[in-house]
């Protein structure tokens, strides 16, 4: 089934057991060699060794039982793989330092020069299971002369998700750029020499060679106690402050320009390369800054960041050298599709193009800091793999009218059906809330919307039908007066139930309107789309195209914003109310409470 979704419709899938009875064979009835292996295997499994064929393929055999057949299944995997073959498998992290067996198999790995990297992933990414994992990638060809092993620790780099977490697109392209140039990134990937994992027993922690660790976070204990902001957490946020201008100076205002004063004789440069330098110096006043006029309370601050002039300047000009990079790049998109006329580019390769366009646009914008060239090609890659299915359809058969989203459509040729169908749903969608809202405990309709609980809608209804017994029986003996308060009770009963089967009846009204609409909708799109040419569709398409592309990269300009925005706002946690004013306000508290005490006569 995986292989099905994802169009791969020659697999040779074989049910047997891995370990115990390899079923891929070639010709020669010899185990079948492979240039790449990529695999998810079982965590945490035991197996037997009664029967295994092949057993040359495990130079360490590990326990059978204790649920340590991990390594078994890497070692099947690095058996299959031809002279210059490469594999990556997902394992638990137990295999990277656990003690017996399977430290003899990582001393084997790593004395081979088979192992190449290990890549450290965040917890709770797959199905079944919430606990970190790593990658491990062998490589046979060049193993005699390997004399490092590339440790990647991405654990900390992910969209958080309700049930599952995610490796973003920048991510992902981080992962594979630090792999491909097997180069220090720090807190982040470093070579380590084989040397070095010798004499730490061959224990592969990833932490233990690549601390990926957030500092401390600082607190100046003078701005807690008199208040101010520290210029040095200012100054942190230094990719805020060079990429929008002015802002900085609109968020704060320094209360002066002196600096820290040593009393010990501690040089400025000694302040700035020591750790700790705060238990060395003595700051001044003149160290801290004020939160500007514009920022007296939390929730003015996004506001203040997205309306500054310098945050929409340099959003806009990221946008302006995207627009222009996009219109430079349309030859290669638009020579996607089978065209006689135009045989350049990378005509009907998807593939192609994306490599084209990804290096050209990083090459593009490789000389900004607003967004990180991980984010850059994040963000690209994102959007191809969004329309992939569009662009194999344009190299497969061209600009064709059948790739015009129907909204698109609707919106252009007959955006008052749009209108009224987005009006129906919009009060639909009022008149459920009502509904359930009703139904909550404490319900008041304090609108006099008329809406009743449908438990009271039960017991009104039994009411009316007692109410309407008592009536006839009072008609019927005479009892005028009492008879006529029935009647008005009936009628009080049967005004708030004529209320509420309104509102019910315009719910099914709205209802049955929006299915005619839909399905006149449809009738009123295939009509419409018959008569788009195909350089019609070519157009709207490319226009389309472009517009994702805008919104892609605003989505990632957004997340930069809110990034500011939360730095600003932590330092209005820390600082914006000091120790002293929040004793002044325990203080006032519990004098006032004192008062309402004494005048009770509890003291």
């Amino acid at each position: 089934m995986n292989m099905l979704l994802h169009g791969i419709a020659h697999a040779d899938i074989r049910q047997e057991d891995t370990i115990k009875n390899p079923a891929h064979m070639d010709e020669g009835n010899e185990l079948r060699r492979y240039d790449r292996v990529l695999a998810n295997p079982p965590f945490s499994q035991n197996y037997s060794k009664k029967d295994l064929k092949f057993p040359g393929r495990f130079p360490v055999m590990m326990p059978e039982k204790g649920k340590k057949a991990d390594l078994m299944f890497v070692q099947h995997m690095l058996s299959v793989l031809k002279s210059n073959g490469k594999l990556a498998t997902i394992m638990p992290h137990g295999v990277l330092f656990r003690g017996g067996e399977e430290r003899e198999a990582r001393k084997y790995f790593i004395d081979k020069g088979y192992l190449e990297a290990v890549i450290g992933l965040p917890s709770n990414l797959f199905y079944g299971t919430g606990i970190p994992a790593c990658i491990l990638v062998m490589n046979k060809a060049g193993a005699r002369d390997r004399k490092h092993v590339l440790f990647i620790n991405a654990d900390r780099e992910y969209r958080e998700g309700k049930a599952q977490n995610f490796l973003r697109p920048e991510d992902i392209d981080k992962i594979v750029h630090a792999y491909r140039q097997g180069a220090d990134i720090p807190a982040y990937a470093r070579r380590v020499p084989v040397e070095e994992i010798a004499a730490e027993d061959y224990n592969c922690n990833i932490r233990r060679y690549v601390d990926n660790a957030p500092p401390p976070e600082p607190h100046d204990v003078r701005a807690h106690l008199h208040g101010g902001v520290p210029m040095v957490e200012i100054e942190t946020m230094g990719h805020c402050w060079s990429n929008y201008a002015k802002l900085k100076e609109s968020c704060f205002v320094p209360r002066g320009n002196v600096g820290w004063v040593s009393p010990q004789g501690v040089t400025q440069q000694v302040r700035e390369e020591t750790l700790g330098y705060s238990a060395l110096t003595q700051p001044t006043d003149f160290s801290y800054a004020d939160f500007a006029d514009t920022l007296k309370h939390k929730r003015t601050i996004a506001e203040n960041v997205a309306n500054h002039p310098g945050v929409i300047e340099r959003h806009g000009a990221f946008l302006t050298q995207l627009q222009a990079w996009w219109q430079k790049s349309l030859p290669l998109v638009e020579a996607l599709a089978p065209d006689t006329h135009n045989k350049s580019g990378h005509a009907g390769n998807v593939y192609a193009l994306r490599r084209s366009l990804l290096a050209s646009i990083a090459e593009t914008f490789k000389g900004q800091n607003l967004l990180s060239p991980y984010q850059v090609r994040g963000a690209f890659a994102n959007y191809i793999n969004q329309l992939k299915a569009d662009l194999k359809s344009i190299a497969a058969s061209g600009w064709g009218p059948e790739l015009i989203p129907d909204q698109e459509i609707l919106a252009s040729q007959f955006p008052e059906v749009l209108e009224e169908l987005e009006q129906s749903r919009a009060r639909l969608a009022e008149l459920q809330a009502l509904f359930a809202a009703a139904d909550e405990e404490d319900f008041e309709d304090t609108d006099e919307t008329g809406v009743l609980p449908s438990d009271e809608v039960k017991k009104l209804k039994a009411e009316l039908k007692e109410l309407n017994t008592r009536a006839k029986l009072a008609k019927k003996e005479g009892e005028k007066s009492e008879w006529t308060a029935y009647l008005a009770e009936v009628e009080a009963i049967e005004k708030r139930l004529a209320a509420h089967k309104a509102l019910e009846q315009e719910a099914k009204t709205l209802k049955a309107g929006i299915r005619t609409t839909e399905k006149k909708q449809d009738e009123l799109v295939e009509a419409a789309r018959a008569k788009i040419s195909r350089d019609e569709a070519r157009q709207v398409i490319v226009e389309r195209l472009g517009r994702l592309l805008m919104e892609s990269y605003r989505a990632y300009l957004r997340a930069d914003q809110r990034a500011c925005v939360a730095a600003i706002e932590n330092l209005w946690n820390k600082y914006a109310v000091t120790a002293k004013e929040i004793e002044a306000e325990r203080d006032a508290a519990s004098t006032q409470l004192r008062e309402f005490l004494e005048a009770l006569g509890y003291e």
